[in-house]
């Protein structure tokens, strides 16, 4: 595609798009979704698979050598504890 699109704002006497400019703009937008959701995929597979965590350095070599045990033991000791400061009497 060769020609500029144009838009109604630049040129009064505007009459709209092209079937090709209609094509393109439909085919850009397309490829841009699919970018983004494969970007969005790569991230959220980075979360699942724990690289994003291990690349953290100490704090991720600390979570990684943590069980689920342990986080079921984390998590039931910060629960108790939150628990005891909003439920005083």
């Amino acid at each position: 595609m060769t020609k500029k699109i144009k838009a109604t704002e630049q040129s009064p006497e505007w009459k709209g798009y092209d079937i090709d400019e209609l094509r393109y703009l439909q085919a850009y937008a397309q490829a841009r979704l699919e970018i983004e959701k494969e970007r969005m995929l790569a991230s959220a597979q980075s979360l699942y698979s724990g690289t994003a965590i291990k690349k953290s350095g100490i704090m991720g070599r600390i979570l990684g050598s943590l069980t689920y045990m342990d986080y079921a033991f984390l998590a039931f000791k910060i629960c108790r504890k939150a628990y005891s400061i909003f439920h005083r009497h």
